[in-house]
């Protein structure tokens, strides 16, 4: 049964994203594998048509159409990739985190000074987190962590609603 709904987010260095259903719940994974269509469409935004089936990793988006391309302020522009705001993740400026992984994210002062995010910008920024932390994390995994911490942030006031 097809559904209607939204690009979240689509990464086409790593062929994979999210989409929205139209009716809510949790966002379905999208892989490079499982389309047939121009990446270029893709963009955060366009409303498409696809069907989801259920894998033992979580949901997954297949027969994907774009129906609506992206408007043109989502798509043009916007925010720029996380990796193209810092210079790339081939710098290794030392720093490690306890696991021994690069941490090359430039230091925000605490309580305050940085701005606020509205929820879905919040969403965004915690999914790229997610998907630079580990590449074994299912799309499962990444939905509903992200969902918990930007409930948590919202309830706290760390986010605009």
């Amino acid at each position: 049964m097809a559904v209607s709904g939204k690009v979240v987010h689509y990464d086409a260095n790593r062929g994979f994203g999210f989409l929205a259903p139209e009716s809510g719940g949790a966002d379905v994974f999208l892989h490079i594998n499982d389309i047939d269509i121009d990446e270029a469409d893709l963009k955060p935004g366009a409303k498409v048509s696809f069907d989801v089936e259920e894998t033992d990793r979580g949901a997954k988006a297949i027969n994907v159409a774009v129906t609506e391309a992206a408007p043109a302020d989502e798509s043009s522009g916007g925010r720029p990739h996380r990796r193209d705001d810092h210079g790339g993740r081939d710098r290794d400026h030392g720093r490690r985190d306890d696991h021994g992984r690069r941490d090359d994210r430039p230091r925000r002062p605490r309580g305050g000074g940085g701005g606020s995010l509205d929820a879905a910008g919040f969403t965004d920024e915690v999914t790229e987190l997610l998907l630079d932390a580990d590449v074994d994390l299912t799309a499962r995994q990444i939905v509903e962590i992200r969902r918990r911490i930007t409930d948590f942030a919202v309830a706290r006031g760390w986010v605009l609603d």
